[in-house]
């Protein structure tokens, strides 16, 4: 095979049904035009033809794919999956979720820039890939094993393999189960975990003793030392305590009592993870906030146990315990909940934040066990878990409309973002586009204001203050689909380069005019790969998979103008003290965002113009059969 640079040269496909192992050339999938991660995994699904099926039958692929940074120095340990998600409402749509650890590097050292699976198998089985060698191998004595004790066990069997693991939640196809890598690195969003479920695949093992061929190993030590530098100002590295974002309070608490550590994904130096542990609940990591947003207690215990049984159980904590608890909670403040219903009429036990006298401990463990084993409607995510009680209660419509004030409108606990641009972004994504939030949130807040405003100027960018929606009456709907156009691209690329969101922010690598995150992007990507890729290039690369994203849902789910929308709650009501959304004017802003797109403003589709400007003129031809090009 001729040799490759960055990436690792080739694509597994593994058939559970007949068992069949196909290896197939990384370069059958252009991975000069879609890198990696998202982008490969959006290449590989279009040449799967977009299958139109539900998340868990047989024939849903489950793509997950690394990129040509992966396994080098640096903030780039992650890898993407893609998949048709059962966790999207009211359609099962094919979506994206990302993780880090361990995991993404021994894949790239195996030999694989990625691995996708159809099929299902007759009973338990997981993957075993040792370099070349790739089996498939009886996991019924795993099934029903937590988290942890399946890669506990498989790091023994499989020779200190690292591994993508489901537990119990997974196995019992609850719509929010994750794909977990060690403690806390999962692809947390899409209920990808009971994709895997559905297949009876209870792990992928990989280990590999290859390496990363480098085109220009002297030009990536230099742009290694700027890495190290960068790190060493960056707000986030300030943050890397025991627990980010979470109180001072509980800072303080989990730093002199329970803190152990500090450690990051393969490579990288920011090392943003810390490692707690609490007799006789046990030992874990976490970073961002949803893993201590369990402060409706104000006990360190409960919050720590909430966060391991979620990730041993291998359930997504945002929407479970940052949602349900958040969603009652407002409801009983609101009056719309009463302390009985929760018990009556919920089936759960009653905690005092409820008005109630049970521990919060049982109110958890119900709550994570329901979802765990599968029990309807409690594993079928929060917008199957309210639409259920909608026509049941008299009260149902008011707790489906708490809900809905929390929510997208693909069906994902969201982050309300105080801004137009953001909120944008969810209408036209399939799922809350959480890892690029900070995009939008941080910006304004971590950095000196006149840095912010030098930045977005740099790349031609409306300043926060113009689009931001805390005070509707000074709120610029003129300027915010620029911003989104450019997150979304910038989204694509560091899903498939691919590089942390802690590290892709619009002020890291800021010094103008020598350097900033395109022109470090680019030179790291020419370096590792030997091809000539300058920032334009690079920006085109971002507005192709975007393109090839859009087509995706165009091809397969009928995407159109209509269903590039916020739920409605959303222009009749502030929430938290945000908005409303003049929905006039909302309407306009997705005109110029889709002409600043070059899509058909009447239905929000890609045109051919486009397409074949991106070198995507099958993808073009594809939608001109069907009747669905713009």
């Amino acid at each position: 095979m001729e040799k490759t640079y960055g990436w690792a040269g080739k694509v597994l496909h593994v058939d559970l049904t007949n068992g069949k192992i196909e290896k197939i050339p990384t370069s059958d999938y252009k991975p000069e035009e879609f890198i990696g991660g998202v982008g490969l995994n959006a290449k590989i699904f279009w040449e799967l033809g977009c299958p139109e099926v539900g998340a868990y039958e047989p024939d849903n692929p489950l793509i997950i794919s690394a990129g040509p940074l992966t396994g080098i120095y640096g903030p780039f340990g992650r890898a993407e999956v893609g998949s048709i998600s059962p966790q999207c409402y009211p359609e099962e749509l094919f979506t994206y979720s990302g993780f880090g650890g361990m995991f993404p590097a021994e894949m790239k050292y195996a030999g694989y820039d990625s691995i996708f699976i159809t099929g299902k198998a007759e009973k338990p089985v997981y993957l075993s890939i040792i370099d070349d060698e790739v089996k498939v191998k009886d996991a019924r004595n795993l099934w029903g094993m937590d988290t942890f004790e399946t890669q506990e066990k498989l790091m023994t069997d499989e020779l200190g393999s690292s591994n993508l693991v489901i537990g119990p939640a997974g196995e019992n196809l609850s719509r929010m189960a994750v794909i977990l890598n060690e403690t806390e690195c999962a692809a947390g969003q899409g209920g990808f975990g009971a994709v895997m479920g559905s297949k009876n695949l209870k792990a992928i093992s990989a280990k590999g003793t290859g390496g990363i061929n480098i085109a220009d190993p002297n030009s990536l030590m230099e742009l290694i030392k700027v890495i190290v530098e960068e790190n060493k100002k960056s707000h986030f590295a300030t943050l890397s305590r025991p627990p980010i974002f979470a109180s001072q309070e509980l800072k303080d608490i989990f730093a002199d009592r329970y803190y152990k550590k500090q450690y990051g994904c393969y490579g990288c130096p920011q090392q943003c993870h810390s490692i707690h542990e609490i007799k006789g609940i046990g030992r874990g990591s976490v970073s961002c906030a949803n893993s201590f947003w369990w402060t409706i207690s104000t006990k360190p215990e409960d919050i720590w146990e909430a966060n391991i049984l979620s990730q041993k159980l291998g359930i997504n904590s945002y929407e479970t315990i940052a949602g349900i608890p958040n969603i009652l909670t407002q409801s009983y403040a609101r009056g719309i909940l009463k302390s009985e219903d929760v018990r009556d009429d919920l089936g759960l036990p009653v905690p005092p934040w409820l008005g109630g006298t049970d521990s919060d401990h049982d109110f958890l463990t119900a709550l994570l066990g329901k979802i765990s084993d599968g029990e309807k409607p409690y594993s079928e995510g929060l917008a199957r878990f309210f639409e259920y009680f909608e026509d049941k209660l008299e009260y149902g419509n008011e707790l489906m409309d708490v809900y809905k004030e929390l929510s997208n409108a693909h069906g994902y606990h969201t982050h309300f973002m105080n801004n137009l641009a953001g909120e944008l972004h969810k209408a036209v994504d399939t799922r809350d586009p959480y890892n690029s939030c900070h995009d939008y949130l941080n910006m304004p807040v971590l950095v000196n204001p006149l840095v912010h405003d030098e930045v977005m100027e740099h790349f031609g960018l409306p300043v926060f203050e113009q689009y931001k929606i805390t005070d509707i009456s000074k709120t610029d709907y003129q300027k915010a689909e620029t911003m989104t156009v450019w997150v979304q691209d910038n989204q694509s690329l560091k899903n498939s380069l691919p590089v942390c969101e802690f590290f892709s922010l619009p002020f890291h690598f800021y010094n103008s005019p020598e350097m900033d995150l395109r022109v470090f992007e680019s030179r790291m990507l020419s370096a590792v790969t030997g091809l000539s890729i300058d920032t334009s290039s690079l920006e085109t690369a971002g507005e192709r998979i975007t393109n090839l994203l859009r087509s995706i849902m165009v091809k397969r789910e009928n995407r159109a103008r209509e269903s590039d929308t916020l739920n409605e709650v959303y222009f009749k009501k502030a929430i938290y003290q945000i908005g409303p959304i003049d929905k006039e004017k909302f309407e306009q802003l997705k005109d110029r965002f889709y002409q600043l797109r070059g899509w058909a403003v009447e239905t929000g589709q890609p045109t051919r113009a486009k397409l074949e400007e991106l070198g995507l003129k099958d993808v073009a031809d594809e939608l001109a059969n069907i009747n669905r090009l713009g």
